[in-house]
């Protein structure tokens, strides 16, 4: 008699707690899968402040399966180290170190032109970097940070369409790669990001911080009209401002530890495909592990669980033929 009350007893308790967990099962399965997916960091800088060994232990620590995509914001920091112990898990890129030096030694006007000393040299061995697997695509290519950037000295806005990026998107067509370009909303820019990407539609182009902009409906048509166009969700935190609660920061916010934008979340499952993320830890005092921390908690247990697989690593997967 005991035995079947206490039998009945939890069956009646089981049916209780299944009932609640069933009718939340889509919610309850992400919040579970967003804590263990691998995530691909698809724009994690290489700076002096973190060796190789300190990337490869951050990644072990956060699971994150792949890093790079972008290159290193100081010129004087070699890649190749973190290629040579990463081996496939990191993303080796060109392009950025090569525009940087050009922005401070000749000036911003000579990112627009091929002839440079810089490109010359960038171009002469493009197809070798990707044929020997030492690059996967150009970037970041930062063309209009004019009002994103904090450092006044390291703004600047270029045409996007010029000849020496058209080169790039070029090669990188050629050898199979991407492109990661950082401009801002601005209605020229976005004419520029539109004719590279009808000009060249094989080639993937990742906009940088989905432009940093608040305009969904923008990027919702760019989405629609021109498949080789992906949003990278990078720095769309107010981890990633000195005054997190400047008007800026609040306003380009997208996710954080414990919220995400419910329409961001609406954009992203509308176009699950093009969207990925990345960290963005390009100074030394945003937090790594809480960046990674609000792409899990903030943003990816809001998605459906297939939809954070795609966002958290299969997109780049597919799009940077990632190992």
């Amino acid at each position: 008699m005991k035995l079947k009350f206490f039998i009945s007893a939890f069956i009646i308790g089981l049916i209780s707690f299944i009932a609640p967990t069933l009718a939340d099962n889509s919610s309850q399965d992400s919040i579970k899968l967003s804590k263990t997916v691998p995530i691909a960091d698809i724009h994690r800088h290489v700076n002096k402040f973190v060796s190789p060994s300190k990337l490869v232990e951050q990644m072990k620590a956060n699971g994150i399966g792949w890093s790079g995509a972008v290159g290193p914001t100081e010129w004087q920091t070699e890649s190749d180290p973190y290629l040579e112990l990463l081996g496939n898990a990191y993303i080796p890129t060109a392009g950025q170190a090569e525009l940087t030096q050009i922005f401070f030694k000749i000036g911003p006007s000579a990112i627009e032109d091929e002839n440079n000393r810089f490109y010359k040299d960038l171009f002469s061995n493009a197809d070798e970097l990707f044929r020997s697997g030492k690059i996967k695509g150009f970037g970041e290519l930062i063309l209009n940070n004019k009002a994103s950037n904090p450092s006044p000295n390291f703004r600047r806005k270029v045409t996007i369409d010029s000849p020496p990026i058209e080169r790039m998107m070029a090669i990188a067509d050629k050898n199979g790669g991407f492109i990661q370009i950082h401009t801002e909303d601005d209605e020229d820019s976005i004419a520029q990001i539109k004719q590279l990407a009808k000009k060249h539609p094989k080639t993937p182009i990742i906009l940088s911080h989905c432009m940093l902009t608040t305009n969904i409906n923008l990027v919702s048509d760019l989405l629609k009209n021109y498949p080789n166009l992906y949003c990278d969700l990078s720095a769309r935190t107010t981890l990633h401002y000195t005054n997190p609660e400047s008007d800026n920061a609040k306003l380009r916010a997208i996710y954080g530890e414990n919220f995400a934008d419910p329409a961001w979340i609406k954009l992203i499952e509308s176009y699950p495909s093009r969207f990925m993320v990345g960290s963005d830890t390009y100074r030394y005092d945003i937090d790594f592990e809480k960046v990674i921390g609000a792409i899990r908690n903030g943003l990816l247990s809001r998605l459906k669980p297939a939809t954070i697989e795609m966002v958290a690593y299969k997109n780049a997967q597919k799009v940077m033929d990632l190992k």
